[in-house]
C-alpha cells in the first residue's frame, strides 16, 4: 500500500524557503557592514572615495530625469504590497488554512523584503556609516561642550550674517512687511546649492564626485508623503533622491535641501549633514540660499546659547531685522500648524534607526552642530564663509 501524498500546502521547496535566503543575505552583509565599523580606514579607502559617492550620484541622475518622486512612490508601493499580502492572509485563514502555514508564508515574504533592503541599503550608502566622524576626519576638536563666551561671540557674528543676508535678498530692505517669499522650487535650489558643494570637496575632504552635477532635490510627490510623517526632508539610498518637504517656509527649504544633498554625497550622521548642508548654502551664490544658510547656522548656535546663557540669547535675538524675526516667526507658525500625531512614532523609530547604526544620541545628533561650526570657523581665521 502507498504511503498518503502530503498535503500541497505543506510542501516545502525553492520558492517557500527563498524569503529566508535572501533574510539570511542580508543579515550576513549587516554584519559585514558592522565589522567594517570597526575598521573605518578600510571603508574610507575602499568604499568613500568613489564607489559609494558614484552609486549615488549616477542613482540620483537615473532618477532625476522623473520629475516626481520615485522614492515617495515606492514608499507608498510597498505600503500597498504589504496592506494587500495581509488582506490575502486573513482571507487564507478565513478560508480554512491552518495558521502555520499562513504565518510561514507572510515570514518568508517579510523575511524576504527585510533581506532585499539590507542588501542593497548598505552597499548603495549604509556604509557610510562605518566611516569615521566627520570631524574626525577633518581634525576639528569638538570634544568639549561648546566655549559659552565663543558661543554669544559667534552667534553675534551669525545674526549680522543674517540680518545681511536677508537685506541682500530683498534689496537693501530690514523688513519687507511680510514673510519671506520667492519663487522657488526645490530643483532649482539643488543647481545653487552644487556651486557651494563645489567649494568645498577640498575643505571638507569630500569625494569628487560631491562637486559633479547630481540629480535635482525632489518634493513633488513627497510632500503631502512628508507633510503626513512630520518630516522636512529625507534622503532615499535605493534611488539616490534628495527629498524635501516643499510647504515648508523659504527660510528653512533651502537648508534641509543642503543637508539631504550631504546625505547624498556620503555624510551620514544627522549633525554633519546640517553642518555640511548650511556650509554649501552659505558659499553659494544665490541670496535665499545664503540666507537660509545663515539663519540655520544661526538657529543653531541661538538654541545651544539659550541653554548656557538666556539673556545672550535674548540680546542676539533682538539684534536682529525685523524681517528675520518676522520669517523665524513664520516658521515657528508652520511648525505648529503641520504638527503630525506621527510625529512621536516617527522620531522613536529614527531614533533606533541612528542608535543601530552607530549614532549613539540618536535623535539628539541632529541638535550637535554648534562645536562643529565654533571649531570651523576657528580654523578658518573666525569664518565660516569666505
Amino acid at each position: 500500500m502507498e504511503p498518503p501524498l502530503p498535503d500541497a500546502e505543506d510542501r516545502t521547496g525553492p520558492a517557500s524557503v527563498l524569503g529566508l535566503r535572501l533574510f539570511l543575505a542580508g543579515v550576513a552583509v549587516a554584519i559585514c557592514a558592522a565589522a567594517l565599523g570597526m575598521a573605518p580606514d578600510v571603508v574610507e579607502r575602499l568604499y568613500a572615495p568613489w564607489f559609494g559617492p558614484e552609486m549615488a550620484r549616477r542613482l540620483s541622475l537615473l532618477t532625476g530625469w522623473i520629475p516626481i518622486s520615485v522614492g515617495a512612490l515606492l514608499a507608498v508601493a510597498t505600503v500597498g504590497a504589504g496592506t494587500v499580502r495581509v488582506a490575502l492572509g486573513i482571507r487564507r485563514l478565513r478560508e480554512g488554512r491552518p495558521l502555520r502555514l499562513v504565518a510561514r508564508d507572510g515570514a518568508n515574504e517579510l523575511g524576504g523584503a527585510l533581506g532585499v533592503f539590507l542588501v542593497l541599503f548598505y552597499p548603495l550608502w549604509g556604509l557610510n556609516y562605518a566611516r569615521a566622524p566627520l570631524d574626525e576626519r577633518l581634525g576639528l576638536r569638538t570634544e568639549a561642550p561648546a566655549d559659552q563666551n565663543a558661543l554669544r561671540s559667534f552667534a553675534a557674528v551669525a545674526a549680522e550674517a543674517t540680518n545681511a543676508a536677508y537685506r541682500s535678498l530683498h534689496g537693501g530692505a530690514s523688513d519687507i512687511g511680510r514673510p519671506t517669499e520667492q519663487a522657488r522650487d526645490a530643483a532649482t535650489l539643488s543647481g545653487h546649492l552644487e556651486v557651494g558643494w563645489g567649494r568645498l570637496v577640498e575643505s571638507l575632504s569630500l569625494s569628487e564626485a560631491a562637486g559633479k552635477r547630481y540629480g535635482p532635490a525632489k518634493e513633488r510627490g513627497a510632500t503631502w508623503l512628508l507633510e503626513s510623517l512630520d518630516i522636512a526632508g529625507i534622503y532615499v539610498p535605493f534611488t539616490g533622491e534628495a527629498t524635501v518637504n516643499g510647504a515648508q517656509p523659504d527660510l528653512s527649504l533651502p537648508a534641509v535641501v543642503g543637508h539631504e544633498q550631504a546625505h547624498q554625497r556620503g555624510i551620514a550622521r544627522e549633525n554633519e549633514a546640517s553642518f555640511a548642508g548650511m556650509l554649501a548654502a552659505i558659499h553659494s551664490e544665490d541670496p535665499l540660499a545664503r540666507y537660509s544658510g545663515w539663519a540655520r547656522i544661526l538657529r543653531s548656535l541661538h538654541y545651544d546659547l539659550s541653554v548656557v546663557d538666556r539673556d545672550g540669547a535674548r540680546e542676539i535675538a533682538r539684534s536682529l531685522h525685523q524681517g528675520v524675526r518676522r520669517d523665524w516667526e513664520a516658521y515657528a507658525e508652520w511648525l505648529r500648524a503641520s504638527a503630525s500625531a506621527a510625529a512621536p512614532v516617527v522620531s522613536a523609530t529614527n531614533d533606533v534607526y541612528l542608535r543601530t547604526h552607530g549614532v549613539p544620541d540618536g535623535v539628539e545628533n541632529y541638535g550637535r552642530v554648534s562645536t562643529l561650526l565654533l571649531e570651523w570657523a576657528r580654523r578658518h581665521d573666525g569664518f565660516l564663509a569666505r
